[in-house]
């Protein structure tokens, strides 16, 4: 800083004004930088537990189809089974009969 006659001038408090502010916004910049860096690592974890869920979620209700198709093709087996042991009690009771 020059000073003249024991003053500051004003192009000196611009120049310190000027440098102050560069320090800040360097500041003010690396801070948030840094700040949405951590924001990013958070998301991207979010994301993968949203993706896990969503893969347990679409495993469960695939699991739950299988089981109800299941439930109904048993349903129908059962029915059919039940003839068949109707049918052969038809015929071991005729055959024993005659």
């Amino acid at each position: 800083m020059s000073e003249t006659n024991g003053h500051i001038t004003k192009q000196d408090l611009r120049d310190a004004l000027d440098e102050a502010f560069t320090r800040f916004s360097q500041h003010v910049l690396h801070e948030v930088g840094v700040r949405f860096d951590e924001v990013g690592t958070r998301l991207e974890s979010i994301d993968s537990r949203l993706k896990l869920q969503a893969g347990l979620i679409q495993s469960g209700s695939r699991a739950m189809a299988r089981f109800s198709a299941y439930s109904e093709n048993s349903e129908e087996r059962w029915v059919e089974l039940s003839a068949r042991v109707a049918a052969l009690e038809r015929k071991l009771g005729s055959a024993g009969k005659g």
